[in-house]
């Protein structure tokens, strides 16, 4: 009997996923999402982010190069935070199966296989929980693996890991208490942690609720066995030995997550206010948050209809104790609460508040209400009392409407007195009233099936209104997404990739290049900024996109004139020729539909040389051309300004309030007419931002940036221009009085050519050194008693290691973000090693606590050895 249950349990995990997965590929059908047609998942950070990254991942794999920094991220960064973030887990290993050009293929086929194993882990884990194996359990688990969160956050794939190993980890603890075992606890804890360290982390906090919930209904016996408070320190020592034991990962991750902008909290979030409102209730019906609403919405707890209602039924059945019903309460409260309450929902989501794509813990909540429903289901839901099941499918529907009816009222009080609740219910104002009578239709013949069908027809009918509610809801949360066009991103990548080869380093040298491509945009249909390019095609560039981005690489770059939408943002917005100079830009290259350049840029003059200690004191402002000034004297100190302010000749500012029947904010169309003073290239300055730059023209002609940097900082070229040119400048402001905070002022070409001939005097000469794993540079300068510092065009990181002459020397900051290595006199041969930062301590940190968690739970299994032989005579002793 107990091999028949064994195989029986394994038949239906493996069930389980066949189905999810085949739901999965008919969720894709419908919406022709490759494999299954053309549509592909290129948008939000999917086509940003993940595609990107994965086909770097794919090249390193492929080549066998695992560096642990990388020059493809902006200006380079340490790889363990960006790994441990986004590519630890084991599904990404799919993408070998496909090309380069197929990635988003791949992407599509790893959602799919990801989504199938959660509902194979959780039917495994129900049928574990409750020692049952029938079929029901995995319509159950379909529940879960298709909740809520999956359908709104599927594309952000790297999440998905934490639901598979959701159950197990419940698994572990279930087995923890009632057995005294730690070691699939221990195992599924870690492997959770390392897969995504963001989400372990909730993991871990619901390990602690969950733990709680079991110890309290734990029925092990008191006659030989272990008090509970033995239970509560084997579940302290295994989950903190498991934690440790992850920091080969976490100590790297930490350290490099503490240079992002992630490290600053605000007190804001940290308050006892609420998230949300009676809207929360219509979450739980279909298609009540689609792609449109992915950054804010209420938290997205859908479950089908039959688990919200089998999960009410558990507490009013008199078969489940008041003790199981009130520690099952105080879960579901604590899990809501970490949700409804800022404070708590704050310390959720690891100190911080999400920026878009919020209540990222709410698949806890939907775990815990398909346990309480599937118990539910086995206690014989039709015992309840009679009134009972009429009055809860009501009141369940009734929520369901005056959630959705409640979203309009709440948005005429809030409106005017709170900015960030009026934006939250505009956004989420949208109510599909169809998807509402939908769901209220579901809730009914769900009540019908379940209280008032016969028991063979039930499963049957149950299970269909369960397949087909999931899938209805993927679908219609799908419905407003922007997808991309495989065939177009394949072509595109392909000629684009064959490009790029020829500026990827292909001589060992170390440089970096702008990419003005624009092919590969025409994939996507949703707005495309390019910013991971570098990854997606091998070469090192300036911009880059992602949650591990160095705050100081960051605000650097934005100092010195380059576009940054936000912390997780830098653009490649706002070159000029000294900020080619700095970061070593070598080409610049462009590939379109109708023409295909590639340029030497004007400043290139390797990735270092060495300076004068006078750029040590250079102080960076918010004034980027200031700051640009600033450098320039520092390198080549002259009487005069490098940089000469236009004259102001007029500005002639027209008010619009419509543009083509659009109330427009950008009301002010100004009309500069100016005179330069200087022969060389004009840039435009406007320390505020407000300005509308896709709408700026010089002399009729747009000079508008390829990216849309609307309202930000950035220096913007308007061409270049002689000296006592007149040109006119056109666009649109926020504000009439914004041209008097508008600077624009010409780089003097012939001085600036003076200033390169001196850098290049002592440039530095670098190769990368050639290795599968050890990131290490060297090149030769030479210095002088007047330019003892080499400059390096290398984001300043503890982890780099650098010798001069053999010699080990401690690299320092300059230009708040950038490298600056001390120059013996004479010829110098400056080697730069990178050492990931806490790697050895973690990696110290992780074999201890693995060796200790070993030999504790070898002492444990011989402890409950005895206590099993202990409590054996015992009933031996209690039958005679």
């Amino acid at each position: 009997m107990a091999e028949f249950s064994r195989k029986r349990l394994w038949q239906n995990t493996g069930l389980a996923w066949v189905v999810a997965l085949a739901i999965m590929a008919a969720v894709f059908m419908y919406w022709r999402i490759t494999p299954f047609g053309n549509h592909s998942l290129l948008m939000s950070d999917m086509g940003t982010q993940y595609i990107p990254l994965l086909t770097a991942l794919r090249h390193a794999l492929r080549y066998q190069v695992f560096h642990f920094y990388t020059f493809s991220q902006s200006l380079g960064s340490g790889l363990v935070p960006t790994v441990a973030y986004y590519l630890l887990s084991p599904f990404n290993l799919i993408v070998l199966f496909f090309g380069t050009a197929q990635v988003p293929m791949a992407a599509s086929v790893i959602i799919m296989v990801k989504i199938a194993t959660i509902a194979a882990t959780m039917t495994w884990y129900l049928q574990r929980h409750f020692r049952t194996t029938q079929r029901m359990t995995m319509v159950f688990a379909l529940a879960f693996s298709f909740c809520g969160f999956v359908a709104v956050n599927y594309f952000d794939l790297m999440w998905l890991d934490s639901l598979i190993l959701l159950p197990l980890v419940a698994a572990g603890v279930d087995r923890l208490v009632d057995q005294g075992r730690p070691v699939l606890f221990f195992g599924s804890l870690l492997a959770s942690i390392l897969t995504n360290y963001y989400l372990g982390y909730m993991t871990c906090l619901f390990s602690l609720l969950y733990f709680a919930y079991v110890l309290t209904n734990w029925q092990g016996s008191k006659v030989g066995s272990r008090p509970w408070y033995g239970r509560i320190g084997r579940f302290a020592l295994t989950g903190a030995l498991s934690g440790l034991s992850a920091a080969i990962i976490l100590i790297p991750t930490g350290l490099g997550m503490l240079l992002t902008a992630k490290s600053a909290t605000k007190l804001l979030n940290f308050h006892l206010t609420p998230e949300f409102g009676a809207e929360f209730f219509t979450q739980f019906g279909v298609g009540a948050t689609n792609y449109s609403q992915r950054l804010m919405h209420a938290p997205t707890v859908f479950v089908t209809s039959a688990v919200v209602l089998l999960t009410v039924v558990y507490f009013c059945h008199a078969q489940f104790s008041r003790r199981q019903k009130w520690s099952a309460a105080t879960l579901l409260l604590a899990l809501f609460l970490g949700m409804w309450v800022r404070l708590f929902n704050t310390i959720w989501h690891l100190m911080q508040a999400p920026a878009g794509f919020p209540f990222r813990n709410v698949f806890f909540l939907s775990f815990v209400m398909v346990m309480l429903g599937f118990a539910a289901w086995q206690a014989e839901p039709r015992q309840i009392k009679r009134s009972w099941q009429w009055e809860l499918p009501l009141i369940q529907a009734a929520l369901v409407v005056g959630g959705a009816a409640s979203v309009k009222i709440m948005l005429r009080l809030v409106s005017g007195r709170s900015a960030k609740l009026t934006s939250y219910f505009t956004g989420i104002q949208q109510v599909h009233w169809e998807s509402v009578g939908i769901s209220v239709v579901y809730i009914f013949v769900t009540a019908a099936v379940i209280f008032g069908t016969r028991a063979a027809w039930r499963k049957w009918l149950l299970s269909g209104l369960v397949i087909t509610e999931v899938a209805g809801n993927f679908i219609l949360a799908m419905g407003t997404s922007k997808f991309g066009n495989q065939q177009v991103y394949a072509q595109a990548y392909r000629q684009e990739n064959q490009q790029m080869a020829k500026v990827n380093d292909p001589d060992g040298q170390l440089y970096r290049v702008q990419n003005d491509n624009a092919l590969i945009n025409r994939a996507f249909q949703g707005n495309y900024n390019n910013y991971n390019d570098s990854l997606t095609f091998n070469f090192h560039g300036i911009s880059g996109y992602s949650s591990t981005l160095s705050e100081s690489t960051r605000t650097t770059l934005e100092k010195l004139g380059m576009f940054s939408d936000n912390v997780r943002r830098i653009g490649d917005v706002g070159l000029t020729p000294l900020t080619e100079l700095l970061l070593g830009v070598k080409d610049t290259v462009h590939l379109g539909n109708n023409s295909s350049w590639q340029t030497r840029t004007t400043g290139y003059s390797g990735m270092g040389f060495a300076v004068s200690t006078a750029l040590q004191n250079v102080q960076l402002t918010s004034d980027a051309l200031q700051n640009q000034e600033q450098i320039m004297q520092a390198l080549r100190p002259q009487r005069h300004a490098y940089l000469q302010q236009a004259a102001q000749l007029a500005d002639h500012v027209k008010v619009v309030s419509q543009v083509k029947g659009v109330k427009t904010t950008y009301k002010y169309h100004h009309q500069l007419s100016l005179k330069m003073k200087a022969t060389g290239p004009a840039y435009l300055w406007v320390p505020s931002g407000q300005t509308k730059y896709a709408t700026m023209k010089v002399n009729g002609v747009s000079v508008a940036p390829a990216t849309n940097a609307n309202d930000k900082t950035a220096l913007v070229k308007l061409g270049n221009f002689k000296r006592g040119q007149t040109i006119s400048v056109t666009f649109a402001a926020k504000y009439s009085q914004a041209i008097y905070h508008t600077q624009v002022a010409s780089l003097r070409q012939a001085d600036f050519a003076r200033l390169l001939q001196t850098v290049r005097r002592q440039r530095l000469t670098v190769k990368t050194v050639s290795s599968p794993v050890k990131t290490s540079l060297q090149g030769h300068v030479t210095g002088t008693p007047s330019r003892s510092d080499l400059y390096l065009s290398i984001p300043y990181d503890a982890g780099w290691q650098a010798t001069v002459n053999g010699n080990r020397v401690q690299t320092t900051r300059v230009l708040d973000g950038l490298t600056r290595v001390p120059l013996q006199n004479g010829k110098n041969t400056v080697t730069l090693t990178y050492h990931v930062p806490g790697g050895r301590l973690g990696a110290g940190i992780s074999l201890v606590s693995l060796l200790s968690f070993a030999g504790l739970a070898w002492w444990w299994r011989i402890d409950e050895a005895g206590v099993h032989r202990e409590r054996s005579r015992h009933l031996r002793k209690s039958s005679k």
